[in-house]
Formats: C-alpha cells, structure tokens, sequence
C-alpha cells in the first residue's frame, strides 16, 4: 500500500506546474508536540491552486494531492484531488459547479444537484480547498454549503505576532456539533489550528502553538460554560426520585415502586417502601421507569468539551482516560469543579512508548528502562492512577516497568509491544490488555511489526478461521483468569473497520444515524476502515464475527471485561454493550460490566458502580429495559451526577441530534 501511496503522488506532483515556489504557503502537521507532516499550497498559472498534505502517526496517515479552483468570489468550483486516507486506502475527491449544476464524486458519493445560489461544497473524502472569503462578504457572514446545511463564521479575537503580524481567532457553528475554531492571517488565509494532540501550524510558527491554543482554549470553555450554565439543574437541598424501577446491577434484580433520596450528591436512602419525602427536596417522578447507576466507559481519549456533552447525554457518567497531553489534568478540575460538562475523568493514565517512528502521539517516548522508570515517577507524581505501555516499547524493558509502577500502586495496560506476545506481556506483569486484536496477536508469532497496521490487518485476514477449542488457546484463557487479568475488548472499532463498507452507513451507527445532522450521516457513509483485498470480503466479515467469540470466550472463562470505545463519545458505548450481547453475553451481566466492574477495576467501587446508601448519586433513567432488549440502553432520558441533573433531549438539542423519540 505504501508503494501505491507513492506512486499516486508522485504522478499527481509530476504533472503539476510548481514553477511558482515563491508562492507556496507551507504548514507544519504536529503530533503531541512532534513534527509528523506538512502542508503546501501554492498557485498554478492557471489560477488554479495546488495543495500537498501528508503526515505519520505510526505507519497510518493521509497522503493527497489536490488541485482546486475558486470563483471570484471564494467559492469552489471544482476539485480533483486524489491521495491514500489514514489506513492507505485509495480516496478521491471530484467536484465542478458549471451552468447552474454541481457534480461531486468519491469514493462514498456520486450526486449532482441543481444550485441557484451561492454554496461551498464541503468535500467528503479530502478536506481541500475551504476558502474564508466567502464568510466576510456574506450576510451575516453566513454561507450556505453544498450538498446541504449553511454555516455562520465569527471573528472572536485579533492577536499580533512576535514578528508583527497579525491573526485572528474564528469560530464557525452549523457543520459540526459545536463551534470549530482556526487562526486566519490577514488576507482571510488559514494560519493555524493549534492543540496538545493535533496541531496544524503555518511553518515557521510552530513555536507559538501553545500562545495561540491558550487563547483559543479560553473561548472554547467559555462557550461550553455558558452550556452548562444553561442545562445543569442543580438539587438544590436534596432530590427525591420517586416511582423507580431500580435496578442491581450487582444482583441483577430489578425492584418496582423505588424511591431514592439524595443529598449532597450522596445517596442517603433506597427503599421499596413508603418514604417520608424532606421538605424542601425536588421530587423527581421516574414514572415506572428503568433507574440503574450511570455507565462508564473504560476507554477514552479525552477531547474538548464535546466529548462531555456527548457522553452525559447517552448516560455515562464515568470514564478512564487511557493517553492524553498534560491538559487532561485541568480539563479534569474543570469537571470536578462544575466548570465544564461532562463525566468524571475517574483514571488517569500515563502514556509512554518507544521513542523512534512509531511512537504513539502523545505522552512520554523512552529510550531506556531509566528513562521508563522517570516517566513512571512523573505521572505517579501527577496523580496518575494507571500507566499504559505502547507498541514501541521493547520487550526486555517491560518487566522493569511494571515492577516500577508497582512502587507507586499504579497499574499497568496497554497494547502488547511489537516482538512479544501477549502471554509475555502477562506474566511480565500486564495488568490489564486493551483491544481485542492483541489476544489474537499472541498466536500469530513474534515476527509482525505490530507497530504498524499489520495489527489490525493480520487479525482481519487470520481470525476468521481461529481455533477456539485448541490447547494453546485453553492455556492462554487460564492464564488470563489465573493472573486476574483484565481486557476491554473495544469490539465495536473491529465492526467498522473489517465491515464497513464504502457508501454504506458505519455499521456501528446504522440504527440512528436519522439523529445526528446531515452533515454527519454523510460521513457515516464514508467508510474509515481497513482496505479490503478482493476476495476477502467474507473473511473479514467472519473475523469481525471471531472477535464477538472471543469476547463470549472471555466471558465463559470467567476473565474480566470491562467495556471502553476508544471512539466516538457515547453512542459508541450504548453499540459496545449491544456488541457484548450479540456475542452472547446475558444483558445483565454486560450493566453489571459497564458499571460494578467498571468501579472495581478502577478501585473506585467504595463510591461508584451501584446505588445504595452512602454511594455517589450517578444515576441514569432509561424509557426501557436494556435487560430485556439491549438497543434500550439508548433511551436514556435523565441523568444525574452527584448534585447536577440533566434531560438527555437537552443535551442532545445543543449539538443538532434528535432524541430517540
């Protein structure tokens, strides 16, 4: 694929006119800090413009070349753009506006639309071309787009250079869920998109990345401070929720006519009997329906403030962070302080690879057991509670690094470095594995390079015929159960990418892609995954189906699951759980995965995972029972966290997705 990659590119920079250098306007593509790519764009004698993007996060990572031209006014009128997505599958990108009819193609669409006024098309595939001229010679400084949806842009801060120049923050809303912010120079140019994960800067200015994300951060949190301000209902003196069908997720009972009364975000009573209401507390009717403690998802990567939103709406309460910059720890405060919407970040955990290449993201890249070791202390240190190893780590230094974090009582996961299996990685001292690949890796040989995507690819094409009912299998679950390990699975990441399919809706959100915006459900039909070889279809199908069975394999034998995403916020979750069933999993035990289990991995299960007296009061109210029927662990409609309350139509409402009725 790599080889496909450069072939395509060198054709498409071969037959461009680059005389005009002098012209080009580069960025720099930066990585936790790191630089991982660039940007060019220059002007042809055409008129028309050329754009070179590229980066590497770890073998992944787009590679295009796009040729593109405006109107006078900033509009596109047409694209050509070709190049390889983020797992090297070949992408297009087609457009022209002419006589009044816009045609567009790629790999997921081919349409075209009679236009009569003015509209940008918002490309699919390759993000090229956006021009922000339109926006401040509009009224209102409003846009509509093509194929559908309008945007509105606005200037919230000007802000000089150490050079002299000068650059202005924007934001624009109607695309996304909430506002998106750039940096524009002068002449209505983009200049930058700066951030502790992914930053995009204009070459040159790399050093002012953080400058310019402080001052960007501090209108993004005053956006989502407003929110909160807005949807949070407080308890007040206490809450009384009244007429509960309460369910046990430790039990798996289910208790009718339940009142629960809380106070100081605390459970103070639960009782089936008749209870004397306080005077003074807000009584919340649940109205005969299902009340169960708030669900976590034990694999995240923190993001802006959506990500809370977005969580809190679907009923998760709680969740482990498992890699993330520095500025997880304030995002943190900002939650426990009532600041920012969201789940409590109830894990931390320290992320550290090898340095070289392949080095993950973000975090700390090592080159010795020393430098593992100093790493180790400084998250300790933080207030980390786990630690997570990567693929670049060598293996002769794991069994140092664990024995390390055993000092601090920090636990320790992450994917199984590249050259050691993952019964290695146990008995070296995992705690914990994440996603589902690595147990297949185990039996695949220590000759992979799974720092690169054959992890995901080798499982695609191998797992479909995996003996489950083998010795060396039999041997690895023991030693699982033996060793008290802990796997989240994160199944559902497996059904898009050896399923989905290009111009159909992601696998994973085929029952509710009607509520999110349009905008959204066309890029559910844009098939992120694995590129799959011609004849493997059906294989890949069947491998995604082997990682349902190992999942139940896991289950059986009595080895811990705990539920994560490493996804998409929320509605990633509510499929993990339905995943787990289709699996085979009983219902009950999966809530009891997603909530005591949770607690207890977390060592958090003092407060959290249940609802009883003394417990934190994260409750959800769900219009079903997902006992009975999974899919209604969507349906949630209340949620409470501690002393805060909120309606997930609410919630919902502020990012433009319908409720589930």
């Amino acid at each position: 694929m790599k080889g496909l990659s450069f072939l395509i590119l060198s054709c498409l920079i071969a037959t461009t006119n680059v005389a005009q250098v002098a012209d080009t306007i580069e960025w720099t593509v930066l990585l936790g800090g790191n630089k991982a790519g660039f940007s060019k764009k220059w002007k042809n004698p055409d008129g028309s413009f050329t754009e070179w993007f590229q980066f590497n996060d770890r073998g992944r990572g787009d590679s295009t070349v796009s040729s593109y031209r405006h109107d006078a006014n900033g509009y596109l009128i047409s694209i050509e753009a070709k190049g390889v997505d983020y797992f090297k599958k070949p992408i297009y990108e087609k457009y022209t506006l002419a006589n009044g009819i816009a045609r567009w193609e790629n790999n997921s669409e081919k349409e075209e639309k009679k236009v009569d006024h003015k509209a940008d098309y918002v490309p699919l595939k390759i993000p090229v071309g956006p021009s922000y001229r339109p926006y401040f010679r509009a009224a209102g400084n409003t846009i509509q787009h093509l194929p559908t949806g309008s945007s509105r842009l606005t200037v919230l801060k000007e802000h000089t250079l150490p050079d002299g120049k000068k650059v202005r923050l924007i934001s624009t809303m109607g695309t996304g869920f909430t506002p998106s912010y750039a940096w524009l120079d002068e002449n209505h140019e983009f200049f930058a998109y700066p951030g502790d994960w992914f930053a995009y800067m204009r070459k040159g200015h790399e050093n002012l990345t953080d400058e310019l994300y402080k001052i960007q951060k501090e209108y993004e949190e005053r956006y989502f401070t407003d929110l909160a301000k807005k949807l949070t209902v407080k308890a007040g003196q206490g809450l009384a929720i009244v007429n509960a069908i309460l369910f046990d997720p430790g039990s798996g009972t289910k208790t009718p006519h339940t009142t629960i009364l809380v106070s100081g975000g605390r459970i103070q009573e639960v009782s089936a009997s008749k209870v004397k209401i306080p005077s003074g507390y807000k009584v919340l009717d649940a109205q005969n329906k299902f009340v169960m403690p708030g669900l976590w998802d034990m694999h995240v990567h923190y993001g802006d403030a959506t990500t809370g939103l977005l969580n809190l709406a679907c009923g998760v309460t709680n969740v482990r962070d498992m890699g993330n910059g520095e500025t997880l720890l304030q995002k943190k405060k900002e939650i426990d302080e009532g600041i920012a919407l969201g789940p409590r970040i109830q894990v931390m955990s320290g992320f550290i690879d090898g340095a070289g290449p392949y080095a993950g993201p973000t975090g700390e890249k090592i080159n010795s057991v020393d430098e593992g070791k100093a790493a180790i202390k400084k998250y300790a240190d933080l207030g980390y509670q786990q630690i997570k190893l990567y693929s670049s780590i060598k293996p002769e230094w794991v069994k140092a690094l664990t024995d390390e974090a055993r000092k601090y009582n920090l636990r320790v996961s992450g994917h199984i470095p590249a050259h050691m299996t993952a019964e290695e990685a146990v008995l070296a001292g995992y705690d914990e594995i994440q996603h589902t690949n690595m147990l297949f890796l185990n039996f695949y040989g220590k000759n992979l390079d799974t720092r690169t995507p054959v992890r995901f690819t080798a499982v695609a094409e191998k797992a479909a015929s995996f003996n489950f009912n083998s010795d060396e299998f039999a041997a690895f679950i023991k030693l699982l159960k033996e060793r008290k390990t802990t796997i989240d699975p994160t199944v559902t990441i497996f059904e898009g990418m050896f399923t989905g399919r290009e111009g159909k809706t992601d696998p994973s959100f085929e029952s509710i892609a009607h509520r999110f915006p349009l905008t959204f459900q066309r890029n559910l039909k844009s098939n992120s995954g694995l590129a799959v070889p011609q004849g493997f279809e059906e294989t890949y199908r069947n491998s995604y189906m082997s990682v349902l069975k190992m999942t139940r394999a896991l289950y059986d034998h009595g080895v811990t699951i705990v539920p994560g995403t490493d996804g998409f916020p929320g509605f990633t979750l509510h499929r993990e759980l339905e995943n787990y069933a289709k699996a085979g999993i009983p219902n009950k035990e999966i809530l009891k995965m997603a909530t005591v289990t949770s607690a207890e991995v977390c060592r958090k299960s003092d407060l959290f995972g249940a609802v009883a007296k003394g417990k934190t009061a994260d409750l959800i109210i769900i219009d079903g029972d997902p006992t009975q029927n999974m899919e209604d662990i969507r349906k949630v409609e209340t949620i409470i966290k501690g002393e805060d309350i909120y309606q997930a139509k609410e919630l919902l409402t502020a990012m433009s997705i319908k409720h589930y009725k």
